[in-house]
């Protein structure tokens, strides 16, 4: 082999060792714990954690249960380090859905989901919570205790 094409071989051998460990990703921890409102586990919902300069990551409420929290694969958490956290839950309510059939007053009424929160307002956006929590590497179990009051 020619000192020239050593020389290529090891600079390629360089850059791929010190290209490996670097994915553009930000380390992550995964995340689970509980939501409770006013004492109760939320029914269901969404949960996002937000970092400084990243994109967020985002969970699933499921009888008071944070699953499924995902930044980047499924299940794969949320960034290490401070984040804010929203929470964000719809009520299932029934309602008018229609036009009066003839001879009916009022419109039948059918299920439908209403947009508004089922949480109080400033639990849905990050920035409003006052909800943070500081992932780290590994296993985290968080807790947010929410009221309505």
């Amino acid at each position: 082999m020619t000192p020239r094409r050593m020389y290529s071989l090891a600079l390629v051998l360089m850059l791929a060792v010190s290209f490996a460990g670097c994915s553009g990703r930000p380390a992550v921890g995964k995340v689970k714990g509980t939501v409770t409102l006013d004492g109760k586990p939320l029914p269901r919902g969404s949960i996002t954690f937000e970092t400084t300069g990243q994109r967020p990551a985002m969970g699933t409420i499921e009888n008071g249960e944070i699953i499924a929290v995902t930044l980047y694969d499924p299940g794969d958490g949320a960034v290490v380090g401070p984040n804010k956290v929203g929470i964000v839950s719809t009520d299932e309510v029934y309602g008018p859905s229609g036009i009066p059939n003839p001879g009916e007053k009022e419109p039948p009424k059918a299920k439908m989901i209403v947009y508004s929160s089922a949480v109080p307002k400033q639990y849905n956006d990050p920035g409003t919570s006052q909800l943070t929590v500081d992932i780290k590497k590994g296993e985290n179990v968080v807790e947010f205790k929410l009221v309505s009051k």
